[in-house]
């Protein structure tokens, strides 16, 4: 089969756009941040209005890698090589609210070691939450994630982004674990918060376009919900 592949080259742009089905953003599973980067360089690249391209396998050189993302070139061949390698093995593990054993992001990835690049394709099943999308969907410009430096900061980005109307996200403590894929971690609030929730708005706040304020809402003496406002930062702050 493998003639019937068409190639798709992923290229350094910013301007691309990523759709995503709320589903999916609202799904629980848990990338590492150069994991991340390949799966939105080469989603990125979809027309979410139509059908995934039959055999497409995306192909994503380092040097795009870097241009994209604004790694460093000297570890971008081991990260996108470490990335390539877990990446197959990645899960959704729960998806509009059902419990399934294993969605896979991709049914091939693969590293070439010699041309610094790797080869991508998304499964079958991952295919109706990145395409053919008419409703409950979330789109956003790649750039707008693309120099955060946290996992966790893009995945809130998402969630957010979902919001942008209303300019309100309310979550609680348990689903944002959940959907984050750290339930069994950071039992006491105050490990949450101080390793992930305030590292992602710091990486939001500098790095994106959102002004960003939260609190952690109290049922009894523990924090039960999230409680997140933001808008898009002015732009009068213009450098004169």
């Amino acid at each position: 089969f493998m003639d019937q592949q068409r190639s798709i080259t992923v290229k350094a742009d910013g301007n691309s756009i990523v759709t995503k089905a709320n589903a999916l953003i609202e799904a629980s599973y848990n990338l590492t941040l150069n994991e991340q980067r390949i799966i939105l360089a080469c989603a990125a690249k979809l027309d979410s209005r139509k059908p995934m391209p039959r055999e497409a396998v995306f192909v994503l050189d380092a040097d795009e890698f870097v241009e994209l993302f604004g790694s460093d070139p000297r570890n971008a061949y081991a990260e996108m090589e470490e990335a390539a390698s877990k990446l197959y093995e990645r899960d959704i593990r729960r998806i509009e609210g059902k419990t399934r054993k294993r969605l896979r992001w991709v049914y091939m990835a693969e590293y070439q070691k010699g041309a610094g690049r790797v080869k991508l394709g998304f499964s079958p099943e991952i295919a109706p939450y990145l395409t053919m999308l008419h409703k409950r969907f979330t789109s956003y410009r790649l750039e707008e994630v693309a120099s955060l430096r946290s996992t966790y900061a893009i995945r809130l980005f998402e969630m957010l982004a979902q919001y942008s109307d209303t300019g309100v996200f309310l979550i609680t403590v348990a689903d944002f674990k959940q959907r984050l894929g750290i339930e069994d971690k950071y039992d006491r609030f105050s490990n949450l918060k101080a390793r992930v929730i305030q590292p992602a708005i710091k990486d939001l706040q500098a790095k994106t376009s959102l002004d960003i304020t939260w609190q952690g809402v109290k049922k009894g003496k523990s924090v039960e919900r999230l409680e997140f406002r933001f808008e898009e930062k002015s732009q009068m702050q213009l450098d004169i």
